[in-house]
C-alpha cells in the first residue's frame, strides 16, 4: 500500500473499535469503498499489522496487533513530520513578506483571517511596532484570546489602516467595500 494516510485511517479506525466493525463499516467511516478496505485489510494483515478473526466472511472482525499500534504510532509521526516542515516553510514566508511591510515604513495595519499562521504575524507586526487596527474573522466571539486586538467581522471594516494583510482569500463581495492597500500573506496554489 503506498498511500501512509490511507493505511493509517484504516489502522486508526480499527484501533479506535477493537473488533466492533465489519469492513462495511470501516469504509462508511473512512468514506472509501468496501473493496479498498477489504484489499487493505488483507494487506495489512499479511504484513501482520492487523489480526482478523471470525468464521462467517460477512462478520469478520479486525484488530490491531502490537507490530500495527508501532505503525500505526511511525506513520502519525512522519506525518507529522512533514507537515511540521510545510508549516515552517510558510511561516518563513509569511515573516519575508512582512518584513517587506516594515521595510516600506508601514506604521498600521489590520489583519484579516484566522489561519495556523495568523499568530505569528501578528506576533511579528507587533514586534515590529506596527499598530493592528483589528483582526477582522468570520466569528469574533470565538476569539476570545486575542483581548488586546479588537475582533470585527469583515462587514465592520474600517478603512482605518495602511494595509490589509489577508491570511486567506478576502470574499469577493468584501473586495470594493475594502479600498485599503491589500497585501495576500496566504499561500496561493
Amino acid at each position: 500500500m503506498d498511500d501512509p494516510v490511507f493505511e493509517y485511517r484504516i489502522l486508526e479506525a480499527v484501533h479506535a473499535n477493537e473488533g466492533h466493525l465489519t469492513q462495511r463499516d470501516i469504509s462508511q467511516e473512512i468514506g472509501c469503498s468496501v473493496s479498498s478496505v477489504n484489499f487493505a485489510l488483507r494487506l495489512l494483515a499479511v504484513k501482520g499489522f492487523i489480526k482478523i478473526s471470525g468464521a462467517n466472511t460477512r462478520r469478520l472482525r479486525y484488530y490491531l496487533t502490537p507490530r500495527g499500534i508501532l505503525e500505526k504510532s511511525v506513520l502519525a509521526y512522519n506525518f507529522l513530520k512533514r507537515q511540521i516542515s510545510l508549516y515552517e516553510e510558510a511561516r518563513k514566508s509569511l515573516l519575508e513578506q512582512l518584513d517587506g511591510l516594515c521595510a516600506e515604513g508601514i506604521r498600521k495595519a489590520a489583519v484579516y483571517g484566522w489561519t495556523p499562521l495568523t499568530e505569528a504575524g501578528l506576533l511579528y507586526l507587533l514586534s515590529q511596532r506596527i499598530k493592528i487596527s483589528a483582526l477582522y474573522v468570520e466569528k469574533p466571539n470565538d476569539m476570545t484570546h486575542c483581548n488586546r486586538i479588537p475582533c470585527r467581522t469583515i462587514d465592520e471594516f474600517r478603512n482605518d489602516c495602511d494595509v490589509l494583510v489577508l491570511m486567506e482569500p478576502l470574499p469577493e463581495t468584501y473586495q470594493e467595500k475594502v479600498t485599503t492597500r491589500k497585501v495576500a500573506c496566504f499561500p496561493v496554489a
